[in-house]
């Protein structure tokens, strides 16, 4: 299945439906502390992180630094798992960029992601990249890892 495909579907119901616009707000704080992030299949994607007591959103952390600035929020819908986010991304290394995150947990020990990114390749065909994650909540920060740091996994 495409993410083109993908995309529309949920396009379609929110069409019939009247949903208003969906905001970065609308996305799950984690809980204060340190988050342990994991992925099988992006080895960029490893690392432990110390989140603070404000709004943090997972997106803005894990899946594309400068969300809120590169990033237009399109929808945020339940899920039988969890809830989709759709947003539409751009910038100057990137171009036009579609963004389908499927995520669930309860942010409060841990949650999970796939991020799907689709975007005209150097050929001008569409290219997807598609990685998973897996987070927990490990307690505590530890000394010398502030809010807002990320450490990566060696």
């Amino acid at each position: 299945m495409t993410i083109i495909s993908r995309l529309t579907a949920p396009l379609a119901i929110l069409v019939l439906l009247p949903f208003g616009v969906a905001l970065a707000s609308d996305l799950p704080a984690r809980k204060a502390g340190l988050w342990v992030v994991k992925s099988q299949d992006n080895v960029f994607a490893n690392w432990s992180a110390c989140i603070d007591d404000s709004k943090d959103d997972f997106v803005n952390s894990d899946v594309w630094s400068d969300f809120g600035k590169e990033c237009k929020l399109t929808s945020i819908t339940k899920t039988a798992e969890g809830q989709t986010l759709l947003a539409e991304c751009e910038t100057a290394s990137t171009g036009k960029v579609k963004l389908l995150v499927d995520f669930s947990g309860d942010f409060q020990s841990e949650y999970r992601f796939q991020s799907t990114t689709e975007f005209a390749g150097a050929d001008g065909k569409a290219e997807r990249q598609s990685f998973n994650i897996q987070a927990t909540y490990a307690g505590q920060c530890p000394a010398g890892l502030e809010p807002g740091q990320k450490k990566m996994a060696r």
